[in-house]
């Protein structure tokens, strides 16, 4: 008997619920094909990675793997593939769950970046041995000393990842008795070192008692009070140098609630736009203090762009930041860019940098701004240090 004649026979209720679950069947595998084909449903890729080509011949070995490549473009592409990707990550989200292996999901939602092996860092099963920690001071101190013999003062600050500033709202992440986390090893051993190392976790603490959103729930960095905060303790150490420096203060901002600058764990989700948010944000009000837009270069041997600014600030010292996504779009533009002659900025390179660029730029202070996730890369060192 042929499955038409079975829901021939079935009672009618049951025939039209049948004819039912198989049209549904039948536009549940027709759409994607369907909404592709007629160029329907067409969304931007929120995807951390790039989608397959098309696969190009160019000889018999390409010719043998065509229908493996033809496959993972069909499979980057196939219609509606964006839509799904987003409602699957949101539903898991609303169970508090998430979609991929760099996200997870604390409290109230509170996203929470983990790679890096950033969880085995907070919970203190990821730590410095003893050796491996004075390696580093060592080599944060040859560092020190090279650029002291220039007359150029080195400051190191750290940038506290979400994690460590609001272990609350962690999911259950228990730090081990007894242990202690790589960012508390330094601190602690920097203490006794003549390297201006700026931890601003104790303010960015007392600033989050009093109500303060130094971080949100959609990204991994410091909001902008939070990186002024940062930096207002930066400056505090600067001024010891260069007492004529006026550090901004928040009354140099107008703040208002905005969309924030950018949402990159809810990107990583693909969820970035889907989700909505509102943070505290700052503008400065003195124009003249901003940059015009960066001049980006390469240097040969050196992987990563070098960002020159100008500004109208001639009397100033020229500053030069080894730094990271902390200072690029946060801390930078309207603060450190704000407040020192033509600043220079390139990443610090997860601990390696270079000392040409000083020699080139000819900076009246170096900083390096390290997130924490990045004191897994030991040791410190630099290139181009004689």
């Amino acid at each position: 008997m042929t499955m038409l004649e079975r829901i021939a026979d079935l009672p009618r209720a049951s025939r039209a619920m049948s004819w039912i679950v198989i049209g549904l069947f039948g536009l549940f595998v027709l759409t994607p094909a369907t909404t592709q084909m007629l160029g329907l449903g067409k969304r931007a890729s929120t995807e951390n990675r790039v989608l397959a080509a098309f696969p190009q011949v160019a000889g018999l070995p390409d010719a043998l793997s065509v229908p493996r490549r033809l496959e993972a473009y069909v499979n980057d592409r196939f219609g509606l593939r964006q839509q799904m990707i987003i409602a699957y990550s949101w539903l898991r989200l609303q169970l508090g769950v998430s979609s991929v292996k760099d996200v997870a999901v604390g409290t109230d939602r509170w996203l929470f970046y983990t790679a890096d092996k950033l969880l085995e860092q907070h919970t203190g099963v990821n730590r410095y041995a003893p050796a491996e920690l004075e390696h580093w001071v060592a080599s944060m101190e040859a560092i020190h000393a090279w650029l002291g013999k220039r007359g150029i003062p080195f400051y190191i600050l750290i940038a506290p990842d979400k994690n460590t500033a609001f272990p609350e709202r962690l999911p259950s992440y228990p730090l081990k008795a007894g242990a202690s986390r790589r960012l508390d090893q330094l601190a602690a051993r920097m203490a006794r070192s003549p390297v201006p190392f700026i931890d601003p976790r104790a303010a960015l603490a007392e600033a989050k008692a009093r109500g303060v959103e130094t971080y949100f729930s959609g990204d991994s960095h410091w909001t902008e009070h939070g990186a002024l905060i940062a930096y207002g303790q930066l400056m505090a150490k600067v001024r010891e140098r260069f007492p004529g420096i006026v550090p901004l203060q928040l009354s140099d901002y107008e703040r208002y609630r905005g969309k924030p600058m950018a949402a990159d764990l809810d990107r990583l989700l693909s969820l970035e736009g889907i989700l909505s948010h509102e943070v505290e944000r700052l503008k400065l009000k003195d124009a003249s203090r901003q940059t015009q837009p960066p001049r980006m270069s390469m240097r040969p041997g050196w992987g990563w762009r070098v960002e020159e600014f100008t500004n109208d600030l001639r009397g100033a010292p020229r500053i030069l930041v080894f730094g990271d996504s902390f200072t690029t779009y946060v801390m930078g533009p309207n603060m450190l860019y704000a407040t020192f002659r033509d600043p220079v900025w390139t990443h610090n390179n997860g601990g390696t940098l270079n000392m040409d660029l000083v020699r080139e730029f000819k900076p009246d202070l170096v900083v390096m701004q390290m997130a924490d996730r990045y004191l897994l890369q030991t040791p410190l060192k630099a290139v181009g240090l004689e």
